[in-house]
């Protein structure tokens, strides 16, 4: 699998959706975060296998779960995951929300800070 980054943006989306589905039965936000992670290894084994919606920004659906990995695809070959979104989110408001997407350069991660935490595995 390619490494992935996952930014600090990203991470609070997958937490807000797992604290969402823990309030409502036990069990379920825990499912929420292994259905990301099958995801993100789907997504390495073929990132050029999914639709463009913003410029280079590719989405995945989430298997079980009604979200979308809104990711890029890195010039050193990682992935970079922006957002973890609900799929009824209107894609035209969610580009003006994330405005920073089309103006940070998410082109290299490596001075980045701790903008991003990066996974390998």
């Amino acid at each position: 699998m390619k490494p992935f980054v996952l930014t600090r943006i990203a991470e609070a989306d997958i937490a807000r959706a797992m604290d969402w589905y823990e309030k409502r039965k036990e069990g379920p936000g825990a499912e929420f975060l292994v259905r990301v992670r099958e995801s993100i290894e789907k997504i390495g084994l073929d990132p050029q296998g999914y639709a463009k919606v913003i410029e280079d920004v590719r989405v995945a659906n989430l298997k079980q779960f009604p979200y979308f990995l809104w990711f890029r695809e890195m010039d050193d070959g990682s992935l970079l995951v922006i957002a973890c979104l609900h799929g009824r989110r209107d894609r035209r408001r969610l580009a003006k929300e994330r405005a920073c997407w089309e103006s940070c350069n998410f082109r290299s991660h490596k001075n980045a800070g701790s903008r991003y935490r990066v996974f390998v595995s």
